[in-house]
């Protein structure tokens, strides 16, 4: 119980990626094995909580319910990982109908994944709109937040890479973030360059309970944003990106740290990484105008772009000093990256 960060109900998924055969743990401390699409049964759970199936919540408070689907998490190659209902959408697509964008390489391995990915892409998306009919037959529909997100993307071939996920290509790097809120988030796309710390306290600032954000939380509040407030705060420039690889291993084998291999970048039209080797030298340089170069095809060599990479340059390390990030505390790139920039 003291691991479960305050949830007074548990349903938890064993991180196992079987989606056919999932095993979940109870708030009892019980073990479920299931035979049944993972998100399936996820969301039958979570429409039993809504309907209070046992009543376990008090109806007169309001609660805050995640779920956290695995799927389309790998494994995905063959219909024993895939929602078969959705499989009947793409399966005589053929490739080249499927992976549509200029930067994808249907000749990889992983190419024909893209069928079984896209199937349970589709049978999460049924899911959903079971989950949003449930909140109408509840009555909860005006009063409920409904937050739909990923932890990361997937390249499913871009850049003809196997990897899904560890990398600044936007494939992997965007994620979707969908907020309805009815009567108080108007219906639109808005281009806020919102980063993962913000999360919690805009949600908070949605909820009401924006004076109540502890002053240690690292991301701000743009709930006034999502509503469209007259009084708007200033939007980001920029988002940061890292990725981290193990550290040293001690006498005993064992991974000790971690070895902070990459910084980048994300504004409105650019992106940027750049990367070092464990001797702390610069090893790559990625620039993109995604704007102009959407499927980032065409790395801007920094010699040849100046003042764009300087510029960037200065975002990263704002960015970096702001969030206490290791690169800013060791003076990792210091030559190029301007720690002691003032904007």
């Amino acid at each position: 119980p003291e691991r479960r960060h305050g949830f007074n109900y548990w349903y938890s998924y064993g991180t196992y990626d079987v989606h056919k055969h999932p095993h979940y743990w109870d708030t009892d401390g019980n073990r479920h094995d299931v035979d049944e699409w993972s998100p399936r049964h996820e969301v039958s759970k979570a429409i039993e909580y809504i309907e209070n199936k046992g009543g376990v919540r008090d109806p007169e408070k309001p609660f805050l319910m995640m779920i956290g689907m695995n799927p389309p998490h790998s494994p995905y190659a063959s219909t024993d990982d895939c929602d078969l209902e959705g499989y009947e959408r793409y399966k005589d697509k053929s490739l080249t109908e499927l992976l549509v964008r200029d930067n994808a390489d249907t000749t990889m391995a992983k190419a024909a994944a893209v069928r079984y990915y896209f199937a349970n892409v589709s049978g999460i998306d049924r899911e959903f709109g079971r989950l949003l009919a449930a909140l109408d037959r509840a009555g909860l529909t005006e009063n409920t937040i409904v937050v739909f997100a990923s932890d990361h993307g997937e390249t499913m071939t871009s850049h003809s890479t196997d990897d899904p996920k560890n990398s600044i290509w936007r494939e992997s790097l965007n994620i979707p973030f969908l907020v309805r809120y009815p009567g108080r988030v108007p219906h639109r796309v808005d281009d806020l360059l919102l980063s993962t710390p913000d999360i919690m306290p805009t949600l908070l600032g949605l909820a009401g309970l924006g004076e109540r954000i502890p002053a240690g939380v690292e991301g701000r509040d743009y709930s006034a944003v999502l509503r469209q407030d007259a009084v708007q705060p200033e939007r980001p420039r920029a988002a940061l990106y890292m990725r981290n690889l193990d550290g040293g291993r001690d006498a005993d084998g064992l991974v000790r740290g971690f070895f902070a291999q990459a910084r980048g970048v994300k504004t409105a039209t650019h992106t940027m990484e750049l990367r070092i080797g464990r001797d702390g030298t610069l090893e790559r340089v990625l620039m993109f105008d995604d704007a102009a170069d959407p499927y980032q095809l065409h790395n801007l060599a920094p010699e040849e772009h100046p003042a764009l990479f300087a510029a960037l340059c200065r975002e990263l390390a704002v960015l970096l000093r702001d969030n206490d990030d290791v690169w800013f505390r060791e003076g990792v790139l210091s030559d190029v990256v301007p720690y002691d920039t003032n904007n």
